[in-house]
């Protein structure tokens, strides 16, 4: 954190509060809702979300700057389980502060479908509560919508960053924050994609296909040749498959596997921008 550094200190400012917005409005600018939730684990199929915050801005996609900051929306919803002692430790919450409480799934659902992007510090994590949820409440979800992810779509490298997590990111850009509440985190991500200038790059990345490799037919002894190449085991089709975000790199990626796997057949397939991250 040498950039930050002054006679040897390095000082961080906590975020109290969300700066104004930086310009005025323009009918070219875009709505988006920056989102965060709150669970009880990890598994989005058998765990529970227990909060769930939004906060909808606009946003001059060119530029990056925020024309309009909306009141944030955060719900709390009762767990049928008692919560763990991890998770009233990691997040705060606690079962009698849970006790009724509901999230207002219509609401959220309505808010989803005024937007053109949601964006969330690890959206392949967020979504699929999300999405879950909205379905199961029978909410038509927006299928224009598209996500977008701070973590995975900005490129923090060229800041030789140790982590990407939130909590470090916001660390490395000088300030720090009431970590793991839904809604401290939702305006943490606002307050770090403007002050790091990032929001342009990660709606452009957003917005960009996807493309996913698969590598049918390997052999197993030739596993561990998958995985040093981050190749991920899809269940679904018992395939090793790898995600990348260009035409050209998945082109690449099928020339490795068949210059270096015995009997394999890569198979490349575009995915819209809008189903990524789905878990569907």
């Amino acid at each position: 954190m040498k950039h930050l550094e002054k006679n040897g200190v390095v000082t961080l400012q906590k975020l109290e509060s969300l700066d104004l917005a930086d310009c005025d409005r323009s009918t070219s600018h875009i709505p988006i809702v920056i989102v965060d939730v709150e669970t009880t684990g990890f598994d989005a199929g058998s765990d529970h979300l227990i909060q769930i915050a939004m906060r909808p801005i606009l946003v001059c996609p060119d530029t990056g700057k925020v024309s309009s900051i909306k009141k944030p929306i955060v719900y709390k919803q009762e767990s049928p389980e008692p919560l763990s002692d991890r998770i009233k430790q990691v997040t705060g919450l606690t079962d009698e502060e849970l006790k009724g409480e509901k999230v207002n799934w219509a609401m959220i659902g309505k808010i989803f479908s005024m937007c053109r992007f949601a964006i969330a510090h690890n959206a392949s994590f967020d979504r699929p509560w999300i999405d879950r949820y909205l379905r199961e409440n029978d909410i038509p979800i927006n299928e224009d919508l598209i996500w977008g992810c701070s973590l995975s779509q900005v490129d923090w490298d060229r800041d030789v960053v140790p982590s990407k997590s939130l909590e470090v990111l916001c660390a490395w850009h000088g300030f720090f924050y009431n970590s793991h509440d839904a809604e401290a985190d939702v305006d943490a991500t606002l307050h770090l994609l403007r002050k790091s200038s990032t929001i342009p790059e990660l709606l452009k990345n957003a917005s960009s296909s996807d493309w996913h490799v698969f590598a049918m037919n390997t052999l197993r002894q030739e596993n561990d040749r998958l995985k040093k190449k981050r190749y991920r085991w899809n269940p679904e089709f018992s395939c090793w498959w790898k995600a990348v975000s260009t035409k050209e790199l998945a082109d690449q990626e099928s020339s490795w596997l068949s210059e270096n796997m015995s009997k394999v057949e890569p198979q490349c397939f575009e995915i819209d921008a809008r189903h990524r991250f789905d878990s569907v």
